[in-house]
C-alpha cells in the first residue's frame, strides 16, 4: 500500500500548480486504488468481488517494487536502519491510526447497541492500545479485531524491516531463493485452506509471513530490471487498469479457487506490477488514476469502520445490493480524501520537516567533530 511520492510531492500533489501525477508511476497508482476498492468491496459483499483478497499480495509485489527504486540507492548512500524505519512510520502511522480510531468508536458503538458482543469492553480498549502500536493484539485470534485487513499492514513493516536489515545486502540470486523458499512455504499451505485469504489470525503467522516475503522479493526483483528511461502512455496503461479489475472481480470456474489465487499472487501480480511500471494511461484517465491511488491507503485503513454501518442498509432494510456497492465505496472514498486532505497530508508534512531537521542537525554535529 505505498505511494512512490514522498511528502513533499503529495503536499504538491494537492496544492501546486502541476498536474498532481506529475513524476509517479500514474498506471501503479491507479492499479493501486482499483485493488483498495476490490479489497473494500471484498468485505463488504464477497459475492461483488470473490478474489479481492488476492489485491494484498499485488500490494506487497508493488511494496517492494516502490520501495527498493526509492530506497536502495539512498542505503547504498548510508541510510540506516532507524531512519528508513522512521520514515516509513511517518508514511504508515498516521492513516493507520485513523483507522484504529475509527474502528474502536464502531465496535463500542456495537458493544453498546448489542450489534455485536463478542468481544468484551477489556478486550477492545487493551486490543486498541496494542493495535495503535502496530502491534497485534494477544488477547483475540485476530491480529487485529477491531480493523482485519490492517494485518497487512503489520507484515507490511516486518517486510520492510527485513528489507533494510538483509533483503538490500543480498544479490539478485539471493532474493530468488528468498521468494522460492517462501513459495514452497505458501503453496500448500494454500492448497490445504482452499483459498489464498490467509494471514488475519495468529496460526497462520508462518503462511502469512511467507505470502508477504514472496511477492515483497518478487517486487524488488523486478526494480533491480533495467528500467525504461521514459514510460509512453498508451493504450497498454488502461489495460493494465481493466487486468487488475478483472483479476479480482472475476470467478472463472474452469479452475479451482486455490488454482486461480496461486496464479494471481505468483504470476499474474508480479507481471502487472512489471507492466504497469513501464506505461501509462493517456491523459484522458490519468487523473482518475492519480486519484484512485493517493487516497487508497486511506480507503484500505478506514473501510472496516464503514462496512457495518452500510450493512444496515443492504441486509436488514434489504436495499438494492449493486445500489450499496456504489454507495459504499463512494462514501469510503469521501472518507478517505477527507484523510488524505485533512489528517494525512499535512501530518506527514510536519513529521517528515522534524525529521529533517533532524538529520540536518546530525549532519552538522558530524561535520563539526575533529
Amino acid at each position: 500500500m505505498n505511494g512512490p511520492a514522498s511528502v513533499s510531492d503529495a503536499a504538491r500533489a494537492w496544492q501546486g500548480p502541476r498536474p498532481p501525477w506529475h513524476g509517479r508511476y500514474v498506471t501503479l497508482d491507479g492499479m493501486r486504488g482499483i485493488a483498495a476498492l476490490a479489497v473494500a468491496l471484498f468485505h463488504f459483499n464477497i459475492s461483488q468481488a470473490p478474489h479481492g483478497y488476492v489485491a494484498v499480495d499485488f500490494f506487497f509485489a508493488l511494496s517492494g517494487f516502490v520501495l527498493a527504486t526509492s530506497y536502495l540507492p539512498r542505503w547504498q548512500a548510508g541510510m540506516g536502519t532507524g531512519e528508513f524505519m522512521l520514515k516509513r512510520l511517518v508514511r504508515l502511522y498516521p492513516l493507520f491510526l485513523v483507522g484504529v480510531v475509527l474502528t474502536t468508536t464502531v465496535g463500542l458503538a456495537r458493544l453498546y447497541s448489542g450489534g455485536d458482543t463478542s468481544l468484551s469492553l477489556r478486550t477492545i480498549l487493551v486490543s486498541t492500545g496494542i493495535n495503535a502500536a502496530m502491534l497485534p493484539s494477544p488477547l483475540t485470534n485476530t491480529l487485529f479485531p477491531l480493523n482485519v485487513p490492517a494485518w497487512s499492514l503489520f507484515y507490511e513493516l516486518v517486510a520492510n524491516f527485513a528489507m533494510i536489515v538483509l533483503l538490500f545486502r543480498l544479490p539478485r540470486i539471493g532474493i530468488a531463493v528468498v521468494c522460492a523458499l517462501s513459495a514452497w512455504w505458501f503453496v500448500p499451505a494454500v492448497l490445504e485452506n482452499g483459498s489464498g485469504n490467509i494471514g488475519a489470525v495468529w496460526h497462520e503467522w508462518p503462511i502469512a509471513l511467507a505470502r508477504t516475503l514472496y511477492s515483497f522479493g518478487i517486487g524488488m526483483l523486478i526494480a533491480r530490471m533495467p528500467q525504461p528511461e521514459h514510460r509512453p502512455s498508451s493504450w497498454v496503461g488502461v489495460a493494465c487498469l481493466v487486468a487488475i479489475a478483472a483479476m479480482l472481480m472475476a470467478d472463472p470456474h474452469f479452475l479451482s479457487t486455490t488454482a486461480y489465487d496461486l496464479a494471481c499472487a505468483l504470476l499474474i501480480s508480479p507481471l502487472l506490477v512489471w507492466c504497469g511500471s513501464r506505461v501509462e494511461p493517456s491523459r484522458r484517465f490519468a487523473r482518475a488514476a492519480w486519484f484512485v491511488g493517493e487516497v487508497s491507503f486511506a480507503l484500505y485503513a478506514v473501510h472496516w469502520a464503514v462496512i457495518e454501518p452500510m450493512r444496515y442498509f443492504k441486509d436488514d432494510l434489504h436495499y438494492n445490493a449493486v445500489l450499496m456497492a456504489f454507495v459504499f465505496l463512494g462514501a469510503c472514498l469521501a472518507i478517505a480524501w477527507l484523510c488524505v486532505r485533512w489528517i494525512d497530508v499535512p501530518a506527514r508534512t510536519l513529521l517528515g520537516g522534524i525529521l529533517r531537521r533532524r538529520e540536518k542537525a546530525q549532519r552538522l554535529r558530524h561535520a563539526a567533530l575533529p
